[in-house]
């Protein structure tokens, strides 16, 4: 990773995968929420639950890192083998989240467990990686190691209170944070344009922190945006698509489309 390139690499498919995820929960959320007030109980809102169907990079990343740690032929770059270390607990995550998905027999929520375990080991190793390194240096992998832990959490909460959306949103929230901040960490030290960053400033090291609460601002806006525009898709949803949503990642009891029908009218007419 000690380039731009090693940093954009997975802060992209972290920001990809927070804003698939953001969509899918908030998609679940909404539709349940249509079909709890159609049905008038809690009943139905009680069947919302939240899903571990997070993934990350787990190929090319480690081939990457593997192809540049040899150094006229000997493995010398023992951070390579940290990243690839960090990249296996994702994978094993991913293969969890397979098997869970084709309801392969595996003890219970091993897909949210090895979730916890791949973001618990990604905060270890960041933790343990900065020895050496400049003060600017340590402050921004710091950050990010608090956001990796704060992810952490999220997926161990959201694991204990299925049938609360907020702890999903959270681990939304940090991942995509974390995208965003391993790019910002790739433009303060490895710019690929413009000047570069004093790295033992005092001023621009003050402005590495406000960069990083811009960074919590913005991505709370992005999934207020994101979560009105997809409640909207599903109110405007007709029949047959408000059938698919909530028979497909919901697997609610089977209605028919009149039902449907009848139940997203009777929701617009209690707004009313």
């Amino acid at each position: 990773m000690g380039s731009f390139v090693g940093h954009a690499v997975p802060g992209t498919f972290f920001f990809f995968f927070g804003m698939w995820f953001t969509y899918r929960m908030f998609q679940r959320y909404f539709l349940c929420q249509v079909a709890a007030a159609g049905s008038g109980g809690e009943k139905c809102r009680s069947r919302y639950r939240n899903v571990s169907s997070f993934a990350c990079p787990g190929t090319l990343p480690p081939t990457g890192e593997f192809a540049t740690a040899f150094d006229a032929g000997k493995f010398t770059h023992i951070g390579n083998a940290q990243h690839m270390t960090m990249f296996f607990f994702f994978g094993l995550n991913g293969v969890m989240d397979v098997l869970t998905h084709y309801r392969i027999p595996v003890p219970p929520d091993m897909d949210y467990v090895s979730a916890v375990l791949a973001f618990s080991m990604e905060a270890l190793l960041f933790y343990y990686h900065l020895h050496g390194r400049s003060h600017m240096d340590v402050q921004v992998h710091m950050l990010l190691f608090y956001v990796v832990l704060a992810c952490a959490v999220s997926t161990a909460l959201e694991m204990c209170y299925k049938n609360n959306v907020l702890p999903a949103l959270c681990r939304s929230y940090f991942t995509l944070l974390q995208g965003t901040w391993f790019y910002q960490i790739g433009f303060i030290l490895y710019p690929p344009w413009g000047p570069t960053w004093d790295q033992e400033n005092h001023g621009q090291m003050m402005m590495v922190t406000l960069f990083f609460t811009w960074h919590n601002a913005t991505i709370f806006v992005i999934m207020a945006l994101a979560g009105s525009l997809i409640y909207l898709r599903v109110k405007a949803k007709g029949p047959a698509a408000m059938y698919h949503g909530l028979h497909g990642p919901l697997r609610m009891p089977k209605m028919d489309a009149e039902q449907i029908k009848n139940m997203i009218v009777d929701s617009e007419e209690e707004e009313v």
